[in-house]
């Protein structure tokens, strides 16, 4: 994912659209092509977007909450018992319920947003941009993180290997020393 130095979104994002009426996916991914987003997936069986999430990746998931035969709750627990914490991307939950209690259970279980419909596509877009924006740089923590990881192991290999040397050069200069003592005692040892 690159980020757009202007405008600080990443257009080549994929963001999967799961909402069951087709209609409600169309005019999102309308609105996200407009916006210049290229990737866009819109599924409206949330069990088959279930089964080929890992395939699709995507950077961000638009989620409708009242989903048959999966609601969005149901949505993110899969999602959650599948992926691990670090790997999971943003989901933006909307729906036309936006009562506060239905708020809270969306963000307890780990929506990272929540829109109620109908939505405003300037709102849609500048949420999208704001948790891709997050997203980009998560991703690029954990880089960090692996590549610090990465120099860590290696830095810790040439240390050891550094110690092996050190032990057995200190070997050989005990050894060296107790031959040395050994002749020593031997050249001053009167001869019979």
């Amino acid at each position: 994912m690159q980020l757009d130095p202007i405008t600080h979104v990443a257009r080549d994002a994929r963001i999967l659209i799961v909402d069951d009426r087709e209609d409600n996916t169309s005019a999102l991914s309308s609105i996200l092509r407009r916006a210049g987003y290229a990737i866009c997936i819109s599924m409206t069986d949330p069990r088959e977007a279930l089964r080929k999430f890992p395939d699709l990746n995507p950077d961000l998931v638009l989620l409708d909450w009242h989903m048959e035969p999966v609601s969005g709750l149901e949505f993110i627990e899969a999602l959650k018992a599948a992926i691990p914490p670090q790997e999971l991307p943003p989901v933006l939950i909307f729906s036309a319920d936006a009562s506060p209690e239905t708020r809270r259970e969306a963000l307890a279980v780990g929506a990272s947003d929540f829109l109620a419909k109908p939505l405003d596509a300037s709102e849609v877009l500048l949420r999208i941009r704001n948790l891709l924006y997050m997203r980009l740089l998560h991703t690029r923590i954990q880089e960090s993180h692996r590549e610090l990881e990465d120099q860590f192991r290696e830095r810790t290999g040439e240390l050891q290997e550094a110690l092996a040397q050190l032990r057995i050069a200190q070997h050989k200069d005990m050894q060296q020393e107790r031959l040395r003592a050994f002749a020593s005692i031997a050249a001053s040892a009167p001869v019979f």
